[in-house]
């Protein structure tokens, strides 16, 4: 066998290898996203600057077993004393103000419906329940807009490169929205992923 052919056998090789090596990465990968849920625990504390609350938030993400491109996602509120007006997905770290990856609620109540409630469904509104998916479509604006991937959006999680706010309405409030941002926090892998997780997966109605 002359050299030509040699290199051209070691190239084709080292081909391979790198494929296959890549493929398992892919795999790996996968595997971890499909067996991971992710917590992020919201008080007012966790906004930059700090806000005085008693408001306090568990938001949890589970990946979808059977579709590695969505994410199901349940948000918990409790001690509210405004209406909610959106909770955001940002990218970043806890010590910054970061960019918006995607909107996890929004509401479709106008805010001047919201301040003339009667003081009984005041009370009703210091809990606050939602659930939702998140898709690739939720990813068409923002930093994760050109990959379009949740797969990138899992390994952010993985390294505490994402955070949740929720904005209420605040009377006071002199922005456009009339909202604020009043409690946050980081997301980060859940406890339980140290321990096979063996919890059935229950798609979410969204409302």
């Amino acid at each position: 066998m002359n050299a030509a052919l040699i290199v051209s056998a070691i190239i084709m090789l080292v081909i391979e290898l790198t494929g296959a090596a890549a493929a398992s990465s892919d795999s790996n990968i996968i595997q971890q996203q499909q067996n991971h849920s992710f917590i992020a625990l919201l008080t007012g504390h966790n906004i930059i600057p700090t806000v005085g609350t008693n408001a306090t938030g568990t938001v949890k993400f589970q990946p979808n077993n059977s579709n590695i491109n969505e994410l199901y996602y349940e948000i918990n509120l409790t001690n509210l004393h405004n209406d909610v007006a959106r909770v955001d997905l940002y990218l970043g770290n806890k010590t910054e103000n970061g960019r918006i990856v995607a909107t996890l609620y929004q509401t479709t109540i106008n805010p001047s419906e919201i301040c003339c409630r009667s003081a009984a469904s005041e009370s009703e509104r210091s809990k606050f329940f939602f659930n939702g998916t998140i898709s690739t479509q939720n990813l068409e604006l923002g930093p994760l807009a050109s990959s379009k991937n949740i797969t990138d959006l899992v390994r952010l999680f993985n390294r505490g490169n994402t955070y949740v706010e929720v904005d209420t309405y605040q009377p006071k409030s002199l922005s456009f929205s009339g909202s604020e941002g009043e409690i946050r926090g980081q997301i980060m892998p859940s406890a339980s992923n140290s321990t096979t997780n063996t919890a059935a997966v229950v798609t979410p109605t969204i409302k």
